[in-house]
């Protein structure tokens, strides 16, 4: 009896040995499910390397030699994000062995479950002319780099170079849209759908004429396809801010009036922003008088300065393909437009050819007959490619190579239209035309990031260039609505008033975003002035999302601290 009965007294100091070790393993091996979660997303998933993992972390809790832990094998669900752990405990006993009972079994259980989340991230970033100083570009192209590597790997070291690239994150999607004054959205859209080449939009319209009468409203069709097959130039991959108020938000771009419009910069009149073509060419039939100017004696004086001592005029009458022959008598006809002039000079001999229209500088400038048949060359900032960036979006990809390349292949012209950066930013990260890459976010399962960085302020090149809202006399820029020039609105044309209706367009753009579930941060560099500061703090998602770093060298540091945000939300779920 005293053996039962001391067996008896005893089995309670065995039952509580027995808890305080299972304890002490339960939370080994919770703390192994939690740390040995994220192995189940490997490809192949490699479940004795996990078992080996927990049973080693197990039995160095329990710091018991005589305890013996055995993990079961692993349960796994990437679908899930499961990952389901137990194993046998023997603990011996030290009083009810006397009754023939040496040890007490226990078993314990834990499973963590955390779903790996798609990362999606829009890198916006600023390739304008002001890039290029004090090596901004090369710091920004650095920095972008580094944060790229942060999201793909699981470790990079303090050059931002992965320490192992065998195994890039599977869930990691990255867009890079370049912009300057325009955005290139990429020539290998151009048999998409979403475009409008056959120029149903009434903004295509715009700029151009056929009837050689001002006082007629233009309602013809614009093939935007036709005329750059016309000047023998192939279209560079840029598209036009599409017609309020479809300009700030992610409409689908399925009717004539909320596609994307294939920019073409018209020819400006003689001596414009974009005088690449001569007025009275292509297959236009037009009058004209055409007045030479024969200087002779000519010489230049100490200054360099040409002057000549004797001249004579004659003139030359067009009517369609007649002429009538050189004459004293003048043929330029009251009001008429100087269309063409151009000088040479021989020897002691200057002569001036001037080509008198009785057309208008507008007629003129918006003829469509003159780009017919006509040979272009088309430049960087000139031509109907005229301030289009050479390097296009990247739309999201999950090729670390693709990313890096298209981050090396950025350079630096132009002025800034963060707005439209931004704008393409939110297409990329959208499931819907016109980029579909972006995955639709079911139950949260997806994280969708915009990073925008600019060195500089919404600046379009000049009230009298084309850019991505037209030009500003034609009204778009200011338009909110979808209807140009109403009471509600004001004429857009000053430098400050662009600026102002840029902004505000800006603004509404990352207002779309967020409401998308897209959280913004912002990246100010050197930032110019308080309203544009203003700009990027009201487009960021808040607090701890806007940041202005003083000098191109701190932007790989700021780079670096928004991807580790983000690398962390491969598993946060």
């Amino acid at each position: 009896m005293a053996i039962v009965l001391v067996a008896m007294g005893g089995a309670v100091v065995d039952y509580v040995t027995l808890e305080q070790t299972r304890n002490r393993a339960q939370l080994a091996l919770d703390a192994a499910a939690l740390a040995l979660q994220a192995e189940i997303f490997k490809v192949p998933i490699n479940k004795s390397d996990i078992q080996n993992k927990a049973q080693a972390l197990l039995v160095e809790r329990i710091g018991d030699a005589r305890i013996t832990a055995t993990m079961d094998p692993v349960q796994a669900d990437p679908t899930s994000g499961t990952l389901s752990l137990s194993a046998h405990m023997s603990v011996p006993t030290a009083f009810v062995q006397l009754v023939g009972v040496p040890t007490l079994e226990a078993r314990i259980v834990s499973e963590a479950t955390r779903q790996m989340l798609e990362l999606e991230v829009a890198m916006v970033l600023d390739n304008s002319g002001s890039m290029s100083s004090n090596r901004r570009m090369e710091y920004l192209k650095e920095a972008a780099a580094c944060a790229t590597n942060i999201l793909f790997y699981d470790k990079v070291n303090d050059a931002c170079a992965p320490l192992d690239t065998r195994n890039p994150a599977q869930n990691v999607a990255i867009s890079i849209v370049p912009f300057t004054i325009m955005v290139n959205v990429g020539t290998q859209f151009k048999d998409a759908a979403w475009l409008d080449w056959a120029g149903g939009s009434a903004i295509a319209k715009l700029n151009f004429d056929n009837d050689d009468n001002d006082s007629n409203n233009f309602t013809g069709v614009v093939d935007r396809k036709k005329l750059f097959e016309q000047t023998g130039v192939p279209w560079r991959g840029c598209v036009e801010a599409r017609r309020a108020p479809h300009d700030t938000t992610d409409a689908a771009p399925d009717t004539p009036q909320t596609k994307f419009l294939p920019m073409f910069s018209p020819d400006t009149e003689r001596g414009g922003t974009n005088d690449y073509l001569d007025d009275l060419l292509g297959s236009c039939s037009i009058n004209q008088c055409t007045r030479v100017t024969e200087e002779t004696g000519c010489s230049k004086n100490w200054q360099g300065q040409l002057s000549c001592s004797n001249s004579t005029i004659r003139y030359t009458k067009s009517v369609g393909t007649n002429n009538t022959g050189p004459t004293s008598t003048s043929c330029i006809g009251s009001g008429w437009t100087l269309a063409r002039e151009n000088q040479v000079i021989s020897g002691s001999v200057r002569t001036t050819t001037s080509v008198f229209s009785p057309l208008s500088k507008r007629e003129l400038r918006e003829r469509l007959c003159k780009y017919d048949g006509t040979s272009v060359v088309d430049g960087t900032n000139s031509g109907p490619n005229a301030n289009c960036p050479e390097v296009s979006i990247l739309p999201l990809t999950r090729s670390v190579g693709d990313v890096q390349a298209r981050i090396r292949a950025m350079r630096a012209n132009g002025n800034t239209n963060i707005q439209q950066g931004a704008m393409w930013g939110v297409h990329a990260l959208s499931p819907s035309e016109p980029l579909t890459q972006g995955l639709v976010n079911t139950n949260a399962a997806v994280s969708k990031n915009l990073i925008i960085m600019t060195d500089g302020f919404n600046e379009p090149a000049s009230a009298t260039s084309y850019f991505s809202w037209g030009f500003a006399r034609d009204g778009r820029l200011a338009d909110t609505d979808g209807i140009i020039g109403n009471e509600n609105e004001t004429n857009v044309t000053s430098g400050s008033a662009m600026t102002a209706a840029m902004d505000r367009k800006t603004v509404a753009t990352c207002a779309t975003a967020k409401a998308a579930d897209i959280k913004v941060f912002t990246i100010g560099l050197s930032s110019p002035n308080a309203q544009a500061t203003k700009v990027l703090q009201d487009c960021s998602s808040g607090e701890g999302y806007a940041y202005f770093p003083k000098s191109p060298a701190e932007l790989k540091d700021v780079f670096r601290r928004i991807a580790a945000q983000l690398a962390q939300l491969r598993l946060a779920k």
